[in-house]
This record gives C-alpha cells, sequence and structure tokens, in this order.
C-alpha cells in the first residue's frame, strides 16, 4: 500500500477592479506523517473571520493553531490509514506526540492521554467522507461506519475516528471555531 502524498487542488476566488476572478489553482501536496504510517492531513484554508465582506484571510501552509478562533474557521482534508498500513508504524508514543504537536498545534493537546484517540474540540464541524470507510465513535459508546458521501455535524462532543477497513480513508473538515 502505497503511502504516497495526495494532492489536492484548490482553486481561491475574489475580487479584482470590482469583478469576481480566480485568484489562484494550484495543487495543495499532503503532508506524510513520519511517525503514524499511511497517515496525511492538508491545510486547505483557514480564515479569522468574516466582517462587512473582508475574509480576514490566514491562508498558511501550516497555520498557528488546527483549531479555528472563535468566529473563524479552518478547512483540512486528513487520510486515516487502514490497519495493516498503521500496524507498520514504529515510532515512540512520544515522537509520534510530539509530531502531531509540530503539525496539529492546538488540534494535538486535544486528544486524551491513554491512547484512545477520542478528543473534544471547542469547535462546530462538518465531516464529510470524501472516500473509503471510516467509523465515528462517540461517549456512549456508539459506533457508526461511514462512507463517502456521509456528512456529520459534530457538535464539540467527545469523539474519535477510526479506519477499520482495508484502503485509506479521507475526509474533509469545516471546522468553525466556537
Amino acid at each position: 500500500m502505497s503511502s504516497a502524498a495526495k494532492l489536492h487542488r484548490r482553486v481561491v476566488t475574489g475580487h479584482k477592479d470590482g469583478k469576481s476572478v480566480i485568484l489562484s489553482d494550484e495543487k495543495r501536496q499532503a503532508y506524510v506523517f513520519e511517525t503514524v504510517k499511511g497517515f496525511q492531513q492538508t491545510y486547505v484554508w483557514s480564515a479569522k473571520g468574516i466582517a462587512e465582506g473582508d475574509p480576514a484571510v490566514v491562508d498558511q501552509e501550516t497555520p498557528k493553531s488546527a483549531l479555528p478562533a472563535p468566529g473563524g474557521s479552518l478547512v483540512q482534508i486528513v487520510t486515516f490509514p487502514p490497519p495493516a498500513e498503521r500496524a507498520k508504524t514504529t515510532a515512540e508514543p512520544a515522537d509520534i506526540g510530539r509530531e502531531y504537536a509540530t503539525r496539529l498545534p492546538g488540534l494535538a493537546e486535544t486528544f486524551e492521554r491513554n491512547g484512545s484517540e477520542m478528543h473534544i474540540t471547542p469547535t462546530l464541524d462538518y465531516a464529510i467522507i470524501l472516500d473509503g470507510v471510516l467509523t465515528l465513535e462517540v461517549d456512549d459508546g456508539k459506533r457508526l461506519a461511514l462512507s463517502a458521501g456521509d456528512i456529520v455535524v459534530q457538535q464539540g462532543t467527545r469523539h474519535c475516528w477510526r479506519n477499520v477497513g482495508d484502503v485509506p480513508a479521507t475526509i474533509a473538515f469545516v471546522m468553525l471555531g466556537g
């Protein structure tokens, strides 16, 4: 199974001389985690908020936080490897934690330290499954299998995402800061 970095096309529109225009059309390469085989993440866009037509853009390859500020937004795409690929991970937990903290600042700190991958974020998230199958697990033990086209509205609840299938699974997150 290949861990080659996925490419995601991002098109950004805006205004110039009173007309709508394409500001950019580019491929964004996913960040491939060194410590967790097959895990990839791409920041698509982040913004501080929208005020009177000013999107207060914060378009950074790696934002200062992987969580949007109150009133802000952040879009990212994450690919979860299947268990067989993830099992090839030989990194120490401390090294994994350091890479998560570096790449996903703010978000990494929300994960429980018991290895359960459960976490809570102060956000309203729209999670859209793009390919593969992911399992959403919530506090009451309920596990729900989700496939391409399914959408989850995540309202700041304790949860985790698991790929229990045989192929990578990719999800897009639109996160709104609470």
